[in-house]
């Protein structure tokens, strides 16, 4: 699924531990991190590094017909290139290492004493090195745990292989945290949250059903779904 927008939507405050690729489909989009800003054509993508922290506003485009939504992909990239490495956030090394722990596993019970286990020092320690780095276990996990959200929902997968993340998967005891969350830390309004992930769970139709708006085939047989449908 990807993400598609009638209006001007303006997520600020993203950042993942992988290589995000965000892609146009339609419409257009720009990118911002501290004072750059890249502008993406219908077509065009860009891979923001890792662990740097950026805005994306998308524009929907504006036609003789009126108003055509904007549609906008983001893909975690598994491997960084030498020149993506060389431009990714490395000042904040256990930041970044704990943010991809939290993102692989979200719904995990992230405490200071289990990570502080695994990496075999103190708590106090722990929060130390997160301190210097200018972060906190707790703003952290919240974080990622947004970042897992928003990148479940906004894969480019066939409908019927995408699949809503419920709050309990994402480490949110109840949808109401979780939409709070998405407002607070990077300003997706908790209506449009809940109505993106009410789509995305209904989006699998019964096999003998076609979706509605579900292109057919030239044969006239099975329908196609779509491979993204509006959210907001």
């Amino acid at each position: 699924m990807a993400i598609v927008t009638h209006h001007h939507l303006h997520l600020h405050d993203l950042r993942f531990a992988a290589p995000a690729r965000v892609r146009v489909w339609k419409g257009a989009a720009t990118l911002k991190s501290g004072g750059v800003a890249v502008e993406l054509a219908e077509g065009e993508s860009f891979t923001v590094p890792s662990f740097v922290r950026f805005a994306c506003l998308a524009h929907p485009r504006v036609s003789a017909q009126g108003m055509r939504p904007a549609v906008w992909s983001l893909a975690l990239e598994t491997q960084s290139s030498a020149d993506l490495e060389r431009a990714a956030d490395t000042s904040k090394p256990h930041a970044r290492r704990l943010a991809a722990a939290i993102f692989a596993q979200p719904a995990a019970h992230w405490c200071a004493e289990r990570i502080a286990g695994d990496w075999q020092l103190s708590t106090a320690r722990l929060r130390a090195l997160l301190f210097a780095e200018g972060e906190s276990l707790r703003s952290l996990v919240r974080e990622q745990r947004v970042a897992w959200v928003l990148a479940q929902l906004a894969r480019m997968d066939d409908a019927g292989a995408a699949s809503a993340p419920a709050p309990a998967a994402a480490g949110f005891a109840t949808l109401p945290a979780l939409q709070r969350a998405c407002q607070d830390l990077i300003g997706l309004p908790p209506a449009t949250a809940s109505r993106a992930i009410s789509l995305l769970s209904s989006s699998v139709a019964p096999a003998a059903l076609p979706a509605i708006g579900a292109a057919q085939h030239p044969g006239g047989d099975a329908p196609r779904q779509p491979r993204y449908r509006p959210y907001f």
